[in-house]
Order: C-alpha cells, then structure tokens, then sequence
C-alpha cells in the first residue's frame, strides 16, 4: 500500500512539472525559487520523458601507448624538465626494427604577435634535438614534441607526437611570495577558480554526472537553485558574468565584430590582475570559443597565461578526430584535458603562494549531446580530485558553472525542456579560512540559494571577492557594477526575497518566473502564428538576408502556452497586451522555432524580436551562407534546402511547399 501510494505521489509530482505548469494545481509542489512575484518550480531530472531516451556514453581513450617524452617542475631550479624515455620506445617497437634508434625534436610554439589577429594564428620556432634530459628554456609557453625511429639505412619514421604546456615563471618568485605573505596576514584574499561545462543545465548534471553533484554537495559547497541565464547561448551568458555587460550596451562602446573591441571591455580578470593576482584563460574548441567564434577575439594578450595559441597550433597540426559533435582527440590527448590539465598545473605553480583568478571553460563533450557528459563524468571527477590535491580548495573560491542549458533537440523538447535551457548549473565553494572570517558573506550565499540570482549577480560576486570590506552596493564604484544591471549585486549580499526578473537583469524571454497555461489550437492561434511567420519573413527583408536565406511558411504549431500574469515590475505591457510563447514548425528544412511575442488583442497587433527567437533543433548545415551571429540560428540558406519526406515504403523524395502542408494537415498561407 505505501509503495502504491509513493508511485502516485511521485505521477502525480510528474504530472505538475510538465511545460503547462498552472498555479495552485500541485498541493505539494515543490520549487526551486517560490516568492510572491517569482515561482521557479522544482524539476525532477528523472522524468519518464526526460528519460526515455537518456543512455549512457563510453568513454574512448585517444590512444594506447606511452609518453615518450613527459616534463615536470623542478622547484629547487625554478624551471621544467623534459625526460625522454628512450626504453618505452623499445617497448613500443618490440623488436619490430633490429638496431634502430630513437631520435626526438622538440618546436616551441607561442603568439603571434604579428599577425593582425593573433588568436587565429601562432609563432613556431625552428625544430630543435631533444636531449635524454632537457632543462626547458625559460619564457616558453608551449612546446610539440616529435619522436622518430632511425633505422640501419638513417631513414626516419615518425613513431610519437605530442604537445606540451608550461607555466613559466614571469615575476621574481621572492618578491611574489613575500609580497604575497603580507596581504594574506594583513587583508586576505581568496584565489577564484572559474569550472565551465557548456550547456549544463544543474538537472543534467544530477542526471549524467551523479558522482560529479555528490562532489559538489560536500560542505562547503553552494548551489544556487534559482540561478537564471539571461540570454540565447555563451556569448551573452559569459559577457555578463566576465566583464557585466551584455550585447547591447556592449555596442554602445564598440563594434564587437572588429578587431581591437573585445581588448577595450572591462574583463574582470583586468580589475583581478590589477589587484596582483596572476591570471589564466583556457577553452577547448578552436572553432568555437566564446570570443573568436565568429569574432576576431584578442589583439593583446587578455591573461598572464592563455592557451589559445597552442590550442590553434595543435588543431591545426595533429590529427583531430570528431565525436559528439566537435574536435574530441586532437593528437594523442583529448580536448577536453588540454584544457584541464593546462589550469592543474596553473594550480599547482601558484595558489600556494600568491593569488591567482583562472577560467576555464569545455566545449567538446557538452555543447551538442546532453547525453555526451555521461562519458565524462569519472575524468572530470579526476580532474576535481586533482585539483584538490594541489591545495586549490584550501585557498579559493571555486565556481563550477554553466552558460546555459541544452538548447537543441530532445531534451529541450521535452515536458521540463524550457526550464533545461534556462536554469544552467551553478555551484560556488567557500574555502574553511573565509566561512570563518567572514561568516556574515557565507550565511547571505546559503540565504541566496533559492532566491532569484543571474549572471550580472556572479559577476557583481567577483567585484565583491575584491573589495570584502564593502557591506552594500552602494560601496562599489559605478566603474565596477554592472552595466547592463545596475541594480545587481554579489551573491555574498542577501538578495530580496521577492525579486523578480526584470531587476536581476533578465529579459522577458528568459525569465522562468511566471505560471503558464497551455492553449488548444484554433482560429486565434492560427492568426498568430501566421503573424509570428509574416514578420519573420518582413525581418529577412529588413536585415537585407532575403536574397541568400529562404522565406518561412508555416507547417505545424507543435505548442502554444500564455503567461497566466504580468510580471510586476514590467511597465513594458500595454493594456489588452498578453505574453505567448508559441513553438512552431516551417518549411524549408523544417527548423523549429520558439519565440516569445505578445499580443494586443484590441488592436490585433503583434510586439516581437525577431532575433530573440529560440531554434529547438540544430541549425548546424542550414545556415553557411551567413556569419552573422544570431541570424544563424533562423536563417535557412538559399543553397542549402535539403526538406525531405518519407514515404510509406521507407524510401525519401523532395518535399514540396505543398505537400508539406499535406502532410501536416495545416496552413502555409501568408496573405
């Protein structure tokens, strides 16, 4: 009887989570956040429909031999060590070659500091031999290594290639360590450590990394519940979180699309390296980091220690093998732990004895399949008991994140695929040293962990771990809040219980606060979406894309909800104006769309963005033809039309406009 009654609770729980969430209906609902202007309910990330196509990932070594050549810090030196290992080469031969010898040559590889946009280049210096035992040269940041088997006749075959990473010393290490044991008796600092998983939502990161959120649920450690992106993908989210800005008052200051704009905004690893501390930046991913993806990135070098260069180098050099999506082994190694490996040893150089910030942020695993991070889970939790090992969570705040949730295909289509894309995980850990000495900060962060909080929030906390004596807002300069919301402020502040979106510096589209009700289909909501498509198509025309993106019809309304209220602190709403969130198919290659739009019913007339508009499934292959940023999740280019049916037999031919609406059993008409 009591497991009946467990498995009706939990059906019933199920059912109240689902997209169409109405007040009052769930007794016992639970919440993420729950005030009188804001309810984020609770999503259980185990849902049958979250579930039914949920399936672990194996995880696939790069390779099967052993290092040739590996480095290690001599401390007593002050400088990195190579060692070649001349008897695993004879392992690896197995007598394979009689008497053949093994030679070695290394090429240090470091910025361009030439070329007109040096994050998509790199400087190589002359190949040089590689001794039995080298003392790396000092101010080299990166080094690929080649080793070679000279048989009888004196010809070479290339047996080993591998690139290695260095954290040279750049300051007078006495100085640095003094300098830094006077600050932490007088003021202490923390170190800040920044851990990104794109596209992580914290219901994922329950589902695919169970060992992971154990990790994470240890004391000290903080999850903000209510923690809400505040735009589409990652450029947006980590604009807001490094420098407090977003697009739009990012324009007002310069043009990110040319050279020399992202080196003028007001990163906060600037303000971290103006107070001492040594900085780092590491991003897997070449094609798609967050500030050269369709960008021309960095003219000056942003951080004391940047992997870009060598990560350029060795995509361009090695052999790159694709899985789940993008670049998954780039040589011998995978993607991913270039970039972890790259902050372990940053760890392991510094946070003993002087202050460091690093971001670190992985593309490749999470970006396109939710399902990928299965695959992930014991090496990043390696990568976590590394850092540990190292003393990082003795001296520092350390922030595991995400820019969003999983925006594309199964998971965001299903029941909770709404609140997936729109709440990405965010965990901070609080060192024993400063819940001690500043327990009133740690008491507001546990207040704030189901209240309402964004990005410009946690940018706003980095401000804060800089000036600790500050007990408001009003102790920060108009220079170091945010731009974008000035009303935002640190998450070591208690923040109001009854916050709503529009303060915490969310748009409308992104805000999870507000109840919905799901529509039936009829003739208003027919008149809408043709609405949503006309101006749609009007948009191509505006934006001069209609000669090279295809025009849209419409094939099918999958879902329409309405917000059951206005939201209370936004004035924007006309009278008779109502909030709908419709999900919607068209025709060519039939991309999915949400778009949240209102309507004013008494003067029947449409309010939307068009390029607020959400693709639900991947634009990957429809959009080439363009390199605008945004237009590349709507536009379908004129060159790339591949719609195509099933017929019964199993066998595909060419869908046309008219067929489509044949087999939708809707309207394609604009007039």
């Amino acid at each position: 009887m009591y497991q009946s009654c467990a498995v009706f609770q939990t059906l019933l729980l199920t059912l109240c989570l689902g997209f169409s969430l109405k007040t009052g209906q769930c007794l016992k609902q639970k919440y993420f956040v729950k005030s009188s202007v804001c309810e984020i309910p609770y999503i259980n990330p185990f849902a049958a429909d979250t579930m039914k196509d949920f399936q672990k990932r194996t995880y696939r070594e790069c390779h099967n031999d052993s290092d040739l050549v590996t480095s290690e810090f001599d401390f007593k030196l002050n400088q990195y060590r190579l060692h070649l290992h001349k008897n695993l080469a004879r392992r690896m031969l197995n007598g394979s070659m009689g008497n053949a010898t093994l030679e070695c040559k290394y090429q240090k590889i470091s910025r361009d500091r030439i070329n007109e946009k040096p994050d998509n280049s790199y400087s190589e210096f002359k190949s040089r031999p590689l001794p039995d035992y080298l003392l790396v040269p000092k101010h080299t940041d990166f080094m690929i290594t080649k080793c070679y088997v000279k048989d009888q006749k004196k010809q070479l075959k290339l047996l080993q290639t591998d690139g290695l990473t260095f954290i040279e010393e750049h300051l007078q290490q006495e100085d640095q360590k003094k300098a830094y044991a006077q600050q932490q008796r007088q003021n202490p600092k923390p170190s800040v450590l920044m851990l990104g998983l794109d596209s992580t939502s914290r219901m994922n990161l329950r589902r695919a990394m169970p060992l992971v959120y154990k990790y994470v649920s240890q004391p000290g450690w903080f999850e903000l519940q209510g923690y809400n992106k505040v735009g589409d993908n990652t450029f947006p989210n980590l604009l807001a979180v490094l420098s407090g800005h977003s697009p739009n008052t990012l324009a007002k200051m310069c043009n990110v699309s040319k050279i020399g704009c992202l080196d003028r905004v007001p990163f906060i690893w600037k303000r971290f390296k103006r107070s001492n501390y040594t900085t780092a930046f590491a991003e897997d991913c070449k094609g798609i980091n967050t500030f050269n993806y369709l960008l021309p990135g960095f003219q000056v070098q942003p951080v004391d220690y940047y992997l870009r260069p060598f990560l350029v180098a060795i995509e361009s050099k090695f052999p790159v093998t694709k899985n789940f999506g993008f670049p998954f082994c780039v040589g011998r190694r995978l993607s991913f732990d270039y970039v972890w490996d790259f902050g372990r040893q940053f760890v392991d150089r510094f946070v003993k004895n002087r202050n460091i910030f690093g971001f670190l942020w992985s593309n490749s695993f999470t970006h396109d399949y939710y399902t990928a991070t299965t695959a992930l889970e014991q090496l990043f939790l390696k990568h976590l008991h590394s850092f540990e090992a190292s003393g990082l969570f003795e001296h520092s705040i350390v922030i595991l994140m995400s820019d969003h949730g999983h925006r594309y295909n199964t998971l965001r289509q299903s029941a909770s695929g709404y609140y997936e894309e729109r709440l990405p995980m965010m965990f901070i850990y609080v060192p024993p040293w400063f819940r001690q000495q500043y327990p009133h900060l740690v008491d507001n962060l546990r207040r704030n962990r189901n209240r309402l909080s964004s990005s410009y929030d946690l940018h706003m906390t980095l401000q804060h771990l800089l000036q600790l004596e500050s007990t408001s807002l009003a102790d920060f300069s108009m220079k170091h809040r945010s731009v974008a919301c000035p009303s935002c402020q640190s998450l070591l502040f208690e923040l109001p219980v009854n916050r709503a979106c529009q303060q915490a510096g969310i748009d409308e589209k992104w805000c999870c606060c507000h109840a919905t009700k799901t529509l039936k289909k009829n003739g208003f909501v027919r008149t809408l979406a043709l609405a949503v498509v006309r101006r749609m198509n009007d948009h191509l025309v505006k934006r001069n894309f209609s000669h090279i993106c295809h025009n849209f019809t419409l094939t099918h309304v999958h879902k329409i909800v309405r917000r059951l209220e206005q939201p209370a602190d936004d004035n924007s709403l006309e009278e008779d104006e109502t909030v709908y969130i419709l999900q919607f198919w068209t025709f060519p290659n039939q991309p999915r769309f949400e778009a949240t739009v209102r309507w004013n019913h008494r003067k029947h007339k449409l309010h939307m963005d068009v390029e607020d508009l959400s693709r639900l499934n991947s634009y990957n292959g429809d959009s080439n033809c363009i390199n605008d940023k945004i237009a590349k999740k709507y536009c379908i280019c004129k060159d790339s039309i591949r719609t195509i049916k099933r017929t019964p037999k199993g066998t595909t031919k060419p869908t046309t406009p008219r067929k489509i609406v044949e087999q939708y059993g809707y309207f394609s008409g604009l007039k």
